[in-house]
């Protein structure tokens, strides 16, 4: 799954999560697992579902001949937002705090296949498994 088919899933999770009513049904629909294991730790349980909103609302870079930042506030027209979605699990030793490419690329199925199969059918070819998993997750955001 690429970047831009990643982010698409991510953004229909989040609407679809929202809005719907019965939380855990959505949860088991998009095959997140709601235990994980790990070898060699105990069983991870899924807690919390996290959607986060963050604001940009300044920007910092390196200041000439100092060791300060110049610091620039935006003006409200050009603050952005994201959603930052993240799966919380635990354990009776660990805390994890997990992404949905992180989850996709552990699963097997779900949204990975389908977004993926979604892109092979519009485009009229398919391919067998000629995925990099390592693709799975995207990149760190920049700062800005």
């Amino acid at each position: 799954m690429d970047h831009a088919e990643y982010h698409a899933a991510e953004t229909a999770f989040i609407e679809g999560f929202r809005q719907v009513s019965d939380k855990l049904g959505f949860l088991r629909l998009a095959r997140i697992p709601l235990e994980l294991e790990l070898p060699g730790e105990p069983g991870l349980k899924l807690m919390q579902v996290a959607l986060e909103e963050v604001f940009e609302v300044g920007r910092a870079s390196p200041g000439f001949a100092s060791r300060e930042l110049v610091y620039h506030p935006l003006p409200g027209s050009l603050v952005t937002s994201e959603t930052r979605l993240s799966f919380r699990y635990v354990s009776a030793v660990a805390v994890r705090e997990l992404s949905l490419a992180e989850l996709l690329a552990r699963s097997n199925g779900g949204v990975a296949d389908a977004v993926l199969s979604a892109h092979q059918h519009q485009r009229g070819h398919h391919h067998e498994d000629d995925r990099d998993e390592t693709a799975a997750a995207p990149p760190p955001a920049a700062a800005r």
